[in-house]
């Protein structure tokens, strides 16, 4: 072999194969680059479509407590470890204060957030002390902040993601802030989450978010504090939201038995069906279906007045309310057009006539809401003003606006809330003395002695406001031994998120039974956006109340998205999960206990239609005054 001709062959393939490394080596480099530089593009747009962190994990420390907490809280932060958090904040509620926000927590959100956005807190929380802690969690605008955003960046535009129909966040209506939520927990640490929409922008600084805790004495532990924004990314019904549950919710609780029972002995008849052929022999075997077409039980709702007569909505928005109306309610009453100020407006009065010859017409029973509200504040009045310092004068001018009253509307309604509310407007019996609320009763059966009169207060069934209680007790008592013609006591049911509790309501219940007079559900309401628990408690609510003999109705204070919807939108929501949907059309048939399928049982809707099919009874008070049909 010729070495002189292989040597520049064999130094050429080494320049080559070297230069194919180097390539090698190049496009290797390329790729890792090209491969981090995806990733980054990939992790940039994923922070971009994830949430905006407006508070970090662990942020106890940005958290600083009210002044007017005063001596009655401290507030304190501590290390920890053990825990996904490494800080606790212990606020330590030596005094219940006369108002419960007197003790709150905050801290300013400092960062932009639009109308519409989801935002999600969560912490973790327990008790320090004897007994449960339990506090409110909640968003508002800072306190000296601008009342509301600047105009350019708008409010939550119809169909935005996150937006709730007709409201903003979990349960919210207009005027309210986005966030009031209840929490409790034990000794063991709880993570809690509380999603909502926001309702309105904010600039940096104006939004805030706060925690109430003056609710009870208690020492209250908090850690991992974080909030963020999911901008529209996310739908508040598709996070998690932490319900607060209440006693007696269980399904296997012990009163649903005896509640069962006393429903089948006070609220249901016996129906004989005899089918007969053409010959009129009986007929064996004969299939026969039976369709409840209006039930015993009064099941009632507020009115707007300015809705029907006022020329403010759409015309096909008018008819759709109306047709909800006679759909789903057989009760109902005035929401302001017969209170005292409105109705001494004799211009709206043949519009409130008009829309109350149309419920009776269309087959609904009115009631009247209502006489005296026994305060200055709530009887912006110029008669009564005028006579402020005329105690005979003043006497006067209440019952001749009662006879005025029950006369001009005589015939039309049913019953009467003749006073409203004492415990807490009282004004009147201040000045006249207490018999002057005898004076009301008797002014109002002889003004229309066909309709059924009533007291009327709120905090008997809902919250512990046991002095209210006790007091509306002993007027009730009052007027029964003075002979005031009292027929039934109303019992308003605005529920906080804190609900009564099963057993507690029953015992309510009990007391104010013991005066033998019906009773009415007038007011019902639960001010909550744990949209689970308030569709549970209205099924048990309303099944405690068919229970209870001598309840007569519950009347909604809402109708637009109110307890019955919620109870409506779980049904659908877990027909939906389990593979078949039924569109709820509202006690328009019955279905019997043993036709109910099981995946059904727990569907608060149904477990109202089953309640709703209660027999044959007409008007049922109790026991001892049952009629057949």
């Amino acid at each position: 072999m010729n070495w002189d001709r292989v040597a520049p062959l064999h130094a050429l393939l080494q320049a080559i194969t070297m230069r194919e490394r180097k390539e090698t080596r190049m496009n290797r480099v390329r790729s890792i680059l090209l491969a981090a530089s995806m990733a980054a593009l990939a992790v940039s747009a994923f922070a971009a479509d994830g949430p905006t962190v407006l508070l970090p994990a662990d942020s106890t420390t940005a958290l600083k407590l009210s002044g007017a907490a005063g001596e009655s809280a401290t507030i304190s932060n501590t290390p920890v470890s053990g825990q996904p958090f490494k800080t606790v904040l212990r606020v330590e509620v030596t005094k219940k204060p006369e108002r419960p926000n007197d003790i709150q927590i905050a801290t300013p959100i400092d960062a932009t957030m639009a109308a519409g956005d989801v935002l999600m807190v969560s912490f973790y929380m327990r008790s320090a002390g004897s007994g449960q802690a339990t506090l409110d969690a909640g968003f508002r605008t800072a306190p000296g902040a601008a009342p509301q955003a600047p105009a350019s960046r708008g409010q939550v535009p119809p169909g935005a993601p996150g937006a709730v129909p007709g409201r903003g966040g979990r349960g919210a209506f207009p005027g309210q802030p986005p966030l009031a939520a209840a929490a409790v927990a034990g000794s063991t640490w709880k993570k809690v989450t509380f999603p909502f929409a926001l309702t309105r922008a904010y600039n940096k600084g104006e939004g805030e978010l706060f925690f109430t805790l003056g609710l009870q004495p208690q020492t209250v532990e908090l850690g991992g504090i974080e909030l963020v924004d999911y901008g529209t990314t996310r739908k508040v019904a598709d996070l998690p939201f932490t319900k607060l549950g209440y006693q007696g919710s269980e399904p296997n609780a012990a009163w649903r038995k005896p509640a069962e029972a006393r429903i089948d002995k006070v609220r249901k008849g016996d129906l004989t069906v005899v089918v007969k052929n053409a010959s009129g022999r009986p007929v064996a075997n004969a299939e026969v279906a039976i369709h409840m077409r209006k039930h015993a039980f009064l099941w009632g709702t507020a009115v707007s007045g300015i809705a029907f007569t006022g020329g403010r909505m759409p015309q096909e928005n008018l008819a759709r309310y109306k047709e909800e109306i006679k759909k789903n309610f057989t009760f109902a009453v005035m929401e302001n057009e017969t209170k005292w100020p409105q109705w001494a407006n004799e211009a709206s009065r043949p519009g409130t006539l008009a829309t109350i010859d149309w419920l009776r017409e269309n087959g609904l029973q009115v009631r009247g809401h209502n006489l005296v509200w026994p305060s200055w504040r709530n009887t912006n009045v110029k008669a009564a003003i005028d006579a402020r310092d005329n105690p005979a004068a003043l006497a006067k001018v209440i019952t001749d606006h009662i006879a005025e009253t029950t006369a001009a509307l005589r015939g039309r309604l049913v019953d009467w809330d003749v006073i409203n509310e004492t415990f807490t407007n009282h004004d009147f019996m201040d000045i006249l003395g207490r018999h002057a609320m005898v004076d009301w009763f008797r002014a109002a059966r002889a003004g229309d002695p066909g309709a059924k009169l009533y007291i009327n207060d709120f905090n008997i069934l809902e919250t512990d406001d046991k002095p209210h209680q006790d007091d509306y007790a002993q007027t009730i008592q009052y007027l029964i031994d003075q002979g005031a013609p009292v027929d039934g006591i109303g019992l308003q049911s605005h529920f906080p998120a804190r609900v009564t509790g099963i057993d507690d309501l029953l015992k309510r219940f009990d007391r104010f039974s013991a005066f033998g007079k019906e009773l009415e559900i007038t007011e019902f309401d639960i001010n909550t956006q744990d949209e689970a628990t308030q569709a549970d408690y209205t099924r048990d609510f309303l099944t405690v109340n068919a229970a209870a003999g001598l309840v007569r109705q519950t009347q909604l204070r809402c109708l637009p998205r109110s307890g019955l919807q919620q109870v409506v939108d779980q049904c659908q929501r877990q027909n939906q999960s389990h593979g078949h949907l039924h569109h709820p059309r509202l006690f328009r048939g019955v279905r019997h206990r043993s036709q109910v399928r099981r995946q059904e049982q727990n569907c608060p809707y149904h477990a109202l239609q089953r309640w709703l099919a209660c027999g044959v009874r007409s008007r049922l008070i109790g026991p001892e005054r049952r009629k057949r049909a």
